[in-house]
């Protein structure tokens, strides 16, 4: 594998999924073995992602401000989070409360060139038609082929550090 020092990934993985753990596991021994070798300069994970969140549930682990992070890249960048993240509104039975909400996918992978957002996965082109995954990209890093991150543009994130809540292992 080649070095792409300059390179920080994030992944991020959703607690809630039931019989995806083997995928999940692969994929963040992807990530760690590209961190490890260096070909990434560092990686950060968070499990503790949930398939649904809301604005009051944020302050816990600031899903949603990163999901408008990524959202950012995509939107000035001409890219689609969806379908694998899906923002809508959630109401409850027997109340009037309507929540808007952010559906997260299994995993994402958000990647940093020094410290503007370069790349997020999954997505789509604005048109819908063609998909990236976070497999893509792994297998973009893995086979030294960092030149395949050109096609995404980077868009400066108002923040200097992950907003990840890091489990101790």
């Amino acid at each position: 594998m080649t070095s792409t020092a300059d390179y920080r990934v994030e992944l991020y993985l959703r607690g809630d999924t039931y019989g995806s753990y083997d995928r999940q596991s692969r994929i963040l021994e992807r990530v760690e073995a590209l961190d490890s070798e260096g070909v990434v300069a560092d990686s950060e994970v968070d499990a503790s992602w949930q398939r649904i969140r809301t604005p009051e549930q944020d302050s816990r682990d600031e899903a949603l401000r990163t999901y408008e992070d990524l959202r950012e890249w995509a939107t000035e960048n001409g890219y689609r989070l969806e379908p694998a993240f899906q923002r809508r509104q959630r109401s409850y039975i027997g109340t009037d409360a309507v929540h808007d909400v952010v559906v997260f996918p299994m995993a994402s992978l958000a990647v940093y060139a020094d410290a503007d957002l370069q790349a997020v996965f999954p997505c789509a082109d604005e048109s819908g038609e063609i998909h990236y995954s976070v497999q893509d990209c792994l297998d973009a890093f893995e086979g030294g082929e960092t030149g395949w991150l050109d096609q995404f543009a980077p868009v400066t994130v108002d923040r200097a550090a992950p907003r990840l809540t890091v489990s101790a292992d």
